[in-house]
């Protein structure tokens, strides 16, 4: 059965979480607020803010867990390759906490003053507390890390996977901030920043899960590749969000990127079929002195499919990721469980 074929028989309704990531999340929520810096210190108020877990006074707030897509694909994994999930536990909070610290920084370079429906920390605190939050979410990975456990050599290979991984992410952000306003921007390019942005640390999910189990090499190349590919398919998909998205679902607004003249899938993708008038158009649009350029620039996009085309990209790439788990030979239905992933990270809506 093609990979194609497997997303086509176990597609589900864009707005559920498939199963595979729900089971996890109570489990994983209670581990994070277990090892969290407490909330009488600033540090501790700002990241339990970020988190979710208090409002902007310190008040505890009732709010279901989050998605946590990459512990849940590192619990995932550990248990789909023979591990037990206890033992990968710390190195997915991990990476919670370093995905997290990377979303801190993102919302300040970005000068993204909202996310998930509420102020963003550093709108609250000012941009110099926001990097301090987030320096300290990174420190509370290593820590966690870096603590006792059954399997020290394997969680030691698992450490390295997310330092490099941060190591990628950071450069993918570098080279993202520096593409900005430039739609002639190739797809090699694109793919280039997103691979380091959002694919390093997804694959590092996958494969770290798999070294804590104590899988085959073989094996461990197999789900890191499909997570880097699963992390293009994410990051295709929130592009067209960042476009075309319902912005009460996903928190965020649909002008952000737009009016940021932000290097996406859209934009690189429509550039390159776009007539020789239109690319000038384009181009025109990404001046600073360009007024309404979000809405001329979205109408423009519309004009050659951007919308059909970022969305067929992302199903490409959540379909060579399912390729790569199966060839792993892993139980039939915990291959299943990963396509039901596959296809909710290339059609969610939030």
């Amino acid at each position: 059965m093609s990979s194609s074929t497997l997303m086509t028989s176990t597609a589900r309704t864009k707005n559920t979480v498939p199963e595979a990531l729900v089971r996890y999340q109570d489990g994983i929520a209670r581990y994070l607020r277990s090892i969290a810096l407490p909330v009488g210190s600033l540090a501790g108020t700002m990241t339990a803010y970020h988190m979710g877990w208090i409002d902007r006074s310190g008040q505890t707030v009732s709010s279901a867990p989050g998605k946590f897509i990459r512990p849940s694909l590192c619990l995932w994994a550990c248990e789909a390759t023979g591990g037990d999930i206890e033992n990968a536990m710390p190195v997915a909070a991990a990476l919670e906490w370093t995905h997290n610290f990377t979303l801190v920084h993102d919302d300040i370079q970005d000068g993204d003053r909202m996310r998930r429906h509420r102020e963003t920390v550093w709108a609250i605190w000012g941009q110099a507390q926001g990097i301090n939050a987030g320096d300290a979410l990174h420190a509370l990975a290593i820590r966690t890390l870096t603590q006792a456990g059954p399997y020290p050599e394997r969680q030691l290979h698992a450490a390295r996977v997310i330092a490099d991984a941060t190591l990628a992410t950071v450069e993918g952000q570098c080279l993202d901030l520096s593409l900005e306003g430039r739609p002639d921007t190739s797809l090699r390019s694109y793919l280039r920043v997103v691979r380091s942005k959002t694919g390093a640390l997804l694959g590092a999910s996958l494969e770290t899960g798999a070294v804590m189990a104590g899988a085959s090499a073989p094996t461990i190349a197999r789900f890191s590749k499909a997570g880097r590919l699963l992390g293009l398919a994410f990051q295709i998909r929130d592009d067209w969000l960042g476009v075309w998205g319902d912005s009460t679902a996903t928190g965020k607004s649909t002008d952000g990127d737009v009016n940021r003249r932000k290097l996406t899938y859209p934009i690189v993708a429509g550039y390159s079929i776009m007539t020789p008038e239109q690319r000038e158009r384009l181009r025109a649009l990404f001046t600073p002195d360009a007024r309404d350029a979000g809405s001329r620039i979205r109408a423009l996009l519309e004009e050659v499919g951007g919308s059909k085309v970022t969305e067929s990209a992302a199903g490409h790439y959540a379909a060579r990721a399912i390729a790569h788990v199966k060839a792993s030979r892993i139980a039939s239905a915990r291959l299943r469980e990963f396509v039901e992933v596959a296809d909710y990270v290339a059609k969610r809506v939030r």
